[in-house]
């Protein structure tokens, strides 16, 4: 009988740290964390030399009632960048948990390769969505088909095209990428889908380990956009607002696109 209860003593005390052992490991996960570096990138990035930024670059005149160009970048003021471990699907309420990895808001325009976000940490867990905010008027940078020497910076609203746009009239933008492809919020506060395709496929962190996140342009592709200038006003000017664009973007799949590593 005194064997019996000495061997169920003997197993309570197991069970006791087992358990106690659980918490801790439990605890230890639930307090790691690990890095993620965020960064952008443009496969079609060319090259411009400081006298063709916006500040003093003059654009040559238009060819005609239509100008064949090709995108290649654009000029584009990134404001903040998120990550949440929650997931952004169309119809439901952005009450996600969001962690930021900027800490001063940008107001500067940039070619879109051009950024750079210190690496971060982050608690350990499965990320499924991002979420960046940007002003609303940026440049368009584009080569003139038949002659490639010959480059235009477009300036341009994502409102519609007959909004009339300046630097100064801007407002904010926010994208939500998840899973579903890239959202915006309607006025319920809740998520609506944009495009299907611009999707991120989530990332893990991992204690003591760096998740390098790339946000691409184009989709990663290297064939441009043809983009067709249309000179509404016949003036041979490109005016925001008055002038439109079309595009022929066979090659490119969709406008953004992520790529995770580890390192």
């Amino acid at each position: 009988m005194r064997t019996k209860t000495f061997i169920s003593l003997i197993l309570c005390i197991g069970l006791f740290f087992s358990a106690c052992k659980k918490d801790g490991d439990s605890k230890d996960n639930a307090n790691s964390k690990g890095f993620i570096e965020f960064k952008t990138s443009n496969p079609m990035a060319v090259a411009y030399s400081p006298s063709q930024l916006k500040s003093s670059f003059a654009n040559p005149a238009l060819i005609g009632d239509t100008t064949t160009t090709y995108t290649t970048n654009l000029l584009i003021c990134i404001g903040d960048v998120w990550v949440s471990q929650g997931e952004v699907k169309a119809g439901e309420t952005d009450n996600l948990e969001w962690i930021k990895l900027t800490s001063v808001t940008n107001t500067s325009l940039k070619l879109f390769e051009n950024y750079s976000f210190n690496s971060m940490e982050i608690p350990a867990g499965n990320y499924k969505s991002v979420k960046i905010t940007f002003k609303s008027v940026f440049y368009r940078y584009v080569q003139l088909a038949s002659n490639l020497s010959v480059s235009y910076q477009l300036l341009e609203t994502m409102s519609d095209w007959t909004t009339p746009c300046s630097e100064a009239g801007y407002s904010w933008i926010t994208n939500y990428f998840g899973p579903g492809g890239n959202h915006s919020l309607n006025s319920n506060n809740q998520f609506k889908l944009e495009a299907s395709g611009e999707t991120i496929g989530g990332f893990k962190i991992e204690a003591n380990k760096t998740a390098v996140v790339s946000w691409r342009l184009f989709g990663g592709s290297t064939s441009p956009c043809v983009t067709y200038l249309f000179d509404n006003n016949k003036n041979l000017e490109w005016d925001c607002g008055t002038d439109s664009m079309d595009f022929d973007c066979s090659g490119i799949v969709n406008m953004w696109d992520f790529v995770v590593e580890y390192i």
